[in-house]
């Protein structure tokens, strides 16, 4: 079926500003019922209108503000963000960055609150105190102040190799990973060598059994 152009109406107002309603042309959210549009001077360009698909989209070049309850109740509600039955998306590309600033802030979930970070989850308190709280507390990790010391991946990896335990604590203070180990044994060989030794008298042992 071709376009029906003869329903398009395009109010055009100066040279910045026009509104175009019932365009034919079809984008991803089908044909639009209306759109407002206006460019500034320097070519920033702003679309403001609804779509066949119940779409209703706010396009920007510079900042979009949304301010209010200048002169609302003190304690009342300013600005209301709901989604009926579809998730809430906020996102900040390239280098920005999703603050949000209070004199309290409340995140409330009726189910799961997942907190995910590609490098540090940072969690500080002022005068105040960090409460956990919760029917089953757990703390997984390959090294830090939270573990145990047999919880910790330096720990796990000399389980059963014979290592002696007044020895360990002095690999354990400086351990930064596996290249830190490698450099701890090549410069300190003599302090390895029992438990080296160790997991051999342990495998020889073990072996015993089998003869």
């Amino acid at each position: 079926m071709s376009d029906n152009w003869e329903r398009r109406i395009l109010h055009s107002y100066g040279s910045q500003f026009r509104l175009d309603i019932q365009n034919p042309q079809t984008t991803v959210g089908g044909a639009d019922v209306y759109n407002f549009y206006s460019i500034t001077d320097d070519e920033k360009t702003c679309l403001v209108g609804h779509q066949q698909n119940g779409t209703y989209r706010i396009y920007n070049d510079g900042t979009v503000e949304i301010v209010g309850g200048q002169k609302s109740d003190e304690n009342g509600v300013d600005i209301v963000i709901a989604g009926k039955n579809g998730d809430v998306l906020i996102n900040a590309d390239k280098n920005g960055r999703v603050r949000i600033r209070g004199k309290d802030v409340t995140i409330q979930a009726d189910e799961d609150i997942n907190l995910t970070a590609g490098r540090n989850v940072n969690i500080k308190s002022g005068s105040g105190r960090i409460l956990l709280k919760g029917n089953t507390l757990e703390k997984d990790g390959l090294k830090g102040n939270l573990l145990e010391p047999a919880q910790e991946w330096a720990y796990r990896v000399f389980e059963n190799t014979g290592l002696p335990a007044g020895e360990f604590d002095s690999l354990r203070s400086a351990f930064s990973g596996v290249q830190s180990l490698a450099g701890d044994i090549l410069n300190a060989p003599d302090q390895f060598s029992g438990f080296v030794s160790g997991a051999v008298s342990n495998a020889i042992s073990s072996a015993g059994g089998f003869v």
